[in-house]
C-alpha cells in the first residue's frame, strides 16, 4: 500500500472540503447582504478582470492547495460588497470611478492538508497492521486568506493586500474553514482594510 498516495488523496479532499466544495460554499460578508447589495449611485466599477479570475478554482500548481473564491461565493457578491464599502466613505456627492484590475480572494491550506495527509496515512497504515507516523509539516502562513485589489480609483493607481491567518480556528465539521464565524470577522475586517486604503488615495486624485 503507497501511503504517499493516500497522502495526496487527503490533499484533494482539503481543498475540496467535507460535505461542501469551494463551488457550492456561500460566504456571508454582512449580516444585512440586501442592504449592501443596493448599487451605489456615486461609486462605478469598470471590472477589467479576465472571466477566468471572476470564478472559484483551486491553484494552478500541481499538488498546491489553494483556493480562489470567486465573486459570487460571497453574499453579497465580491464586487457588489467592494461598491457598498467605498460608498460608506465618501460623501454622497463625491463621484468615485474605480477600474479594477484584480480582486483576488485566495485561501491557503496547506497545514490542513499536510494533517489531513499524516492521519489518513497513519489510518490506514494502522488498518494494515503496520502503523506508519508521517509529521505533519506545518509552514507559517499555510493556512491563511490573502486578499489583493489592484486598479485605479479615479486615475490613482492602487494594488493593496490584505492577510490574515486561519489556522486553529474552530469551524463547523464537515464545512470548509469559512464557516467559522472568527474567520467571517476576520474576512469583513480585511475587506473593510482595503476599502479604507483604496477611498485614502483619492486625496491624491487629479482634479476633473
Amino acid at each position: 500500500m503507497d501511503f504517499r498516495i493516500i497522502a495526496l488523496q487527503a490533499v484533494g479532499l482539503a481543498l475540496g472540503g467535507c460535505g461542501t466544495t469551494i463551488y457550492s460554499v456561500k460566504i456571508p460578508l454582512t449580516a444585512d447582504s440586501e442592504v449592501a447589495a443596493v448599487d451605489a449611485a456615486n461609486v462605478t466599477i469598470d471590472d477589467r478582470r479576465p472571466d477566468s479570475e471572476r470564478g472559484s478554482h483551486t491553484g494552478r500548481k500541481t499538488f498546491s492547495c489553494e483556493r480562489w473564491y470567486g465573486d459570487d461565493t460571497f453574499q453579497p457578491s465580491k464586487l457588489a460588497t467592494l461598491d457598498w464599502l467605498v460608498a460608506a466613505r465618501v460623501p454622497s456627492d463625491k463621484v468615485v470611478n474605480i477600474r479594477l484590475d484584480r480582486f483576488d480572494t485566495i485561501e491557503y491550506c496547506a497545514n490542513t492538508a499536510s494533517r489531513a495527509g499524516a492521519a489518513a496515512a497513519y489510518g490506514a497504515s494502522s488498518a494494515s497492521g503496520n502503523p506508519v507516523y508521517m509529521t505533519p509539516t506545518t509552514v507559517a502562513g499555510g493556512d491563511s486568506v490573502h486578499l489583493r485589489l489592484a486598479g485605479e480609483i479615479n486615475g490613482v493607481p492602487f494594488d493593496v493586500t490584505r492577510v490574515f491567518d486561519y489556522d486553529g480556528l474552530h469551524h463547523k465539521a464537515f464545512l470548509l474553514p469559512s464557516s467559522g464565524d472568527r474567520y467571517r470577522e476576520l474576512l469583513w475586517d480585511s475587506m473593510g482594510q482595503l476599502a479604507d486604503e483604496i477611498v485614502s488615495k483619492l486625496s491624491g486624485a487629479p482634479a476633473p
